[in-house]
């Protein structure tokens, strides 16, 4: 029966740790097919300028026009919530997460009360 050496068994598992450090990593580099479909049509309803103004309000102030609101709240909640916390693993990651979601909900939340109060027949649930 074989034995191991002490040098076997650190280098095992110093490759068992190595593994489990590398892989959560990669599972984010790559998304799956229908997760990537789905940001790709979330794209699609938001004009880039749009997109912009909420980034923008995110970081620094208030920038977002009543036509990119009523756009943004169009576009949906789920799709909001999609593309920021993309964003956020992506090229805002120096942000702090926590206060840039918060920041985005109060965005979302205002979008929405002026959707609402610019045509109330028409504007999405927010409930989506």
């Amino acid at each position: 029966m074989a034995r191991f050496t002490g040098y076997q068994t650190s280098a095992i598992l110093i490759f068992v740790i190595a593994t489990m450090m590398i892989l959560p990593g990669l599972a984010t580099l790559a998304p799956s097919p229908s997760n990537f479909m789905f940001l790709q049509e979330c794209k699609s309803r938001l004009h880039a300028r749009c997109g912009k103004e909420i980034f923008i309000t995110i970081i620094k102030e208030w920038s977002i026009s009543d036509r990119c609101c009523m756009e943004f709240v169009s576009m949906g909640q789920s799709c909001h919530f999609a593309l920021v916390n993309k964003a956020l693993s992506g090229p805002l990651s120096k942000l702090n997460k926590s206060d840039a979601l918060t920041k985005s909900a109060e965005i979302w939340n205002q979008c929405f009360e002026l959707s609402q109060f610019l045509s109330p027949a028409t504007s999405p649930s927010s409930e989506e």
